[in-house]
């Protein structure tokens, strides 16, 4: 073989190593450790409904605008300090692009209150999240 070859043959390796980090990096960002679903938010009942995507790890729920998870997150709620108020219907015909039938939830963060509107599956995946206990807490009691 001589050097040409050889140095082609690395260009090859180097380059899916690149294509194999981008396809994990791109994976593990959308599908890994978090959990994303279309949402709803508002400041308030006067404001119209804006576009979004809310996405739960560990201790965090971050909510994203119209460019989902691709885009810095609009607002960061630690779950330790966010409440879920008394979950309501909502016209679907206000949020047509989540799935009927709509909860709409107030929510307290910081002395700073707001709604989201969910498809009724992603509020009980929600709640469930925000009642659990964080992983860490009293985790050896049985």
């Amino acid at each position: 073989m001589d050097s040409g070859a050889l140095v082609l043959i690395a260009l090859a390796v180097m380059a899916a190593a690149l294509v194999m980090g981008v396809g994990l990096f791109a994976f593990s960002r959308l599908a890994g450790g978090s959990h994303s679903f279309p949402c709803a938010y508002r400041r308030d009942e006067s404001e119209p409904w804006s576009r979004g995507m809310l996405s739960y790890d560990t201790g965090r729920l971050d909510h994203f605008g119209r460019g989902g998870p691709f885009r810095s997150p609009l607002h960061h709620w630690q779950r330790s300090a966010l409440e879920l108020g008394h979950a309501r219907v909502e016209d679907p015909a206000l949020v047509p692009w989540l799935d009927a039938p709509v909860t709409a939830v107030p929510c307290e963060y910081a002395g700073e209150r707001f709604e989201l509107a969910l498809g009724r599956e992603h509020y009980t995946a929600l709640r469930s999240w925000l009642e659990s206990v964080p992983p860490g807490w009293n985790a050896n009691v049985a």
